[in-house]
């Protein structure tokens, strides 16, 4: 396998309606990683051979054994690398409106964005290979057929993590975030007193229903400012906050900046376009 990374900038209209594939890459080697790194865009990384190292403010340092998939979000701080013995990474930068679906449904945890895998997907080459073929070609039928094969194949990797059956609890609290509904409801929803949903969460997190509720909120919040052009009050609405002020409150008060300061910040970001040479994820 060659180490390779090709940037794209798809049409407009794409991102407006499903995923956009933004790059791929493979790289297989040793290099010292990276910390304190943003993404303007969504990203799977699936390591197929070797271990590393994942860094964020919400999960510290984990380490990833292959096989194993890492999924990044937008404007979360983070870092990842391979130990000294160098690992195998294939990776996938994507955006568009089909990751609000793809995120209601579960499709990843962004408190545990490392999901081991049984195995390395059969998939795998051909889907490299059919990606990296129409990343080099430039045209608007080459970028329909790469965005087509990157959302075959996040898709494919998420429908390995997804549970067959009821999810968590955490997870089914969480999932229902935006919906604005009182705690009491949520907690009969889920079969639960109140007390019951406070020791479960305490116990599993360390945080109460309602930081996990902010949380995931603000975590949802972050995606759309950097990935849509929605108004602050729209989003707020849009991730369950009646009052926009409170939510740009709580914003500021968790990520030291407004959402107006935040979008700013990820939008001076370079954007990776034009088959540059840098690796967005390296």
């Amino acid at each position: 396998m060659q180490n390779w990374a090709i940037y794209a900038t798809p049409a407009r209209t794409l991102t407006d309606v499903t995923i956009a594939c933004l790059g791929a890459g493979e790289y297989s080697g040793r290099n010292e990683g990276f910390r304190d790194r943003q993404l303007r865009s969504h990203a799977v990384v699936v390591v197929s051979e070797g271990s590393g190292w994942y860094s964020s403010p919400l999960t510290g340092d984990v380490r990833i054994d292959a096989p194993s998939l890492l999924w990044l979000f937008p404007g979360v701080v983070h870092g990842y690398g391979p130990l000294r013995s160098g690992w195998t990474e294939h990776w996938v930068l994507f955006s568009g409106a089909a990751t609000r679906a793809l995120d209601e449904l579960g499709a990843w945890r962004r408190a545990n964005p490392i999901v081991p895998l049984d195995r390395v997907p059969g998939s795998l080459r051909s889907t490299f290979d059919r990606l990296h073929s129409d990343l080099v070609d430039s045209g608007s039928a080459a970028a329909l057929r790469a965005s087509a094969a990157g959302y075959a194949w996040i898709a494919e990797l998420a429908a390995t993590t997804m549970p067959d059956s009821a999810p968590d609890l955490i997870e089914a609290f969480t999932r229902g975030a935006a919906r604005q509904i009182p705690m009491e409801t949520r907690a009969r929803e889920l079969g639960l007193s109140i007390g019951q949903l406070r020791s479960a969460a305490v116990a599993a997190t360390g945080r109460t229903p309602l930081q996990l509720l902010i949380e995931s909120r603000l975590a949802r919040a972050q995606s759309l400012l950097v990935e849509t052009d929605l108004e602050v009050g729209a989003i707020a609405r849009q991730i369950g906050f009646d009052d926009p002020s409170y939510f740009s409150r709580q914003f500021t008060q968790r990520l030291g900046r407004s959402p107006s300061m935040f979008r700013d910040e990820q939008r001076r970001m370079p954007i990776p376009a034009g088959m540059q040479g840098e690796q967005v994820l390296r």
